[in-house]
Formats: structure tokens, sequence, C-alpha cells
């Protein structure tokens, strides 16, 4: 019999087991080439060890500490562009699902801090952070959304940005017994 988080005595289901990895990178602000490079090596280091599910930094694909809005926009991408079309590839050249922050140009010309959940099958969500943390309001536009939960080969994923943590309504939207991560 299993037991939900150690506790003695509740007793859950059959346990699936994924191996999530959460890599850590340090990008280099406004140098996406150098910084898909650095993602690249670290989806392929975290699937060596087993990795079937792969999260990313806040802004891993731009860096974070930008001086102004122009900053933001030079380095923001479509959601069609090189470090989404990237992540799709090794998404579907090994199986898994990667959950990382980007740098959001929008078809409306807003600038967002917004993460991407890719799977084998292509890019299945965007979430753009809709509580914005101290000087973010000067360099990005609100998200209006609330957080979606994707259903994904490896299970049910809430996907949050940082500050959006501190929310208890972003919190509960994200969680059910069914949500993995």
């Amino acid at each position: 019999m299993n037991t939900a988080l150690g506790q003695q005595g509740v007793t859950a289901g059959p346990v699936d087991t994924v191996v999530v990895a959460c890599c850590q990178l340090t990008p280099t602000l406004g140098d996406a080439g150098a910084n898909r490079e650095r993602v690249a090596d670290a989806v392929c280091h975290a699937v060596s060890f087993g990795a079937r599910i792969v999260v990313l930094p806040e802004l891993v694909s731009s860096g974070y500490v930008f001086e102004d809005r122009a900053e933001a926009a030079a380095s923001a991408e479509p959601t069609d562009g090189e470090t989404l079309t990237l992540w799709a590839r090794l998404a579907a050249d090994h199986q898994i699902v990667i959950v990382g922050g980007f740098c959001e140009q929008a078809a409306s010309g807003e600038v967002f801090n917004s993460a991407a959940l890719i799977d084998p099958g292509g890019l299945r969500s965007v979430y753009r952070k809709a509580h914005l943390w101290d000087a973010e309001n000067l360099l990005f536009s609100r998200g209006s959304t609330p957080p979606p939960v994707v259903s994904t080969a490896y299970g049910r994923i809430g996907m949050l940005i940082c500050y959006d943590l501190e929310i208890p309504e972003c919190l509960t939207q994200t969680s059910d017994p069914e949500t993995v991560i």
C-alpha cells in the first residue's frame, strides 16, 4: 500500500514516477543564441539522467534584468520564433515536456514575461505572467488569463511564473488532486 507524503495511514492509488529536472541556468542578457545553446545543453543533460519533464527558468531566453521596455522588446520573440522552435524540436526528439520562460513579442506589439509548455506534439500552452513584481510593470504588459493546467503524457502541469506563486488565487487555480506540478 502506498502512502501519500509519507503520512501514516493515508493511502493513495498506484504511484507513477516521472523524473522532473529543474534546470538552473544563468542566461546572458540579450544573447538569445547563447541562451538557446545553454538550454539545449541543459535539456540534453537532464534527459541523460532520465528527465521526462524539464523546467527552465523565468526569461531563460533573454535574461532578466532589462534597463527598460525597449531593451525587453529587443529581446522578445513571437511564439513561432527560434527559441520555442528549438524547444519543440528538443521535446519531439527526446519525447519530453519542456516548460520554460521566454520574453514574448505578441502580435499586438506588447511584450510579456511568458512561459511556454511544449511537448512532442509542439506548443501546448503559453501563460503570460499576470502578477508583475516591482519594476516589471515598467517592462512588460500584464497577462490577463488565469494560469493554465495542461494535460500531458506525464500528468497535468499547472503553469505559474515566480511572483504568481505568492497569489493564493493562482495556487487555487492550478492545484487539484490530478495536477503533477
